[in-house]
């Protein structure tokens, strides 16, 4: 159950980070350039999107956690660091290819929303790390 309480806190961080980051088109996360994708999926509102999008990063950045063995203890600054790097990879990596495939956004809107992942990234890496650390102290 903890597990689950994680995913949800890392999708409502990814949440509140895309309606943060989609005021400047340069800034927003690919998956929200809707404007941007073929005419069938322009029909979706970016709301809708963001909810299912933000879902999916809670999940991965569930498993990315696990990926980087959080081991005992608070989270160190070096094991957050690499759990926001692997974040930020596998942002690049389904952001990345999401644009690719169904955008036709300019490559530096792309390049903008790709570059505001990372901080992104450290930022629920960091916050995750020690909600991680609190549910198996059982707190």
């Amino acid at each position: 159950m903890r597990l689950a309480a994680l995913a949800l806190l890392a999708a409502l961080l990814h949440l509140a980070l895309d309606w943060l980051f989609h005021f400047a088109e340069w800034s927003s996360p690919p998956h929200l350039l809707v404007r941007h994708a073929p005419e069938v999926f322009q029909m979706l509102s970016p709301l809708a999107v963001g909810i299912a999008a933000s879902a999916v990063n809670g999940v991965i950045s569930l498993i990315a956690l696990l990926s980087v063995d959080p081991g005992e203890g608070r989270p160190s600054a070096r094991r957050s660091l690499a759990f926001g790097l692997v974040l930020w990879g596998f942002w690049i990596l389904s952001e990345g290819l999401l644009a690719l495939v169904w955008l036709s956004a300019p490559a530096l809107t792309v390049l903008g929303g790709l570059a505001f992942g990372l901080p992104r990234s450290l930022l629920v890496a960091w916050l995750l790390g020690r909600g991680f650390t609190a549910a198996a102290a059982g707190r």
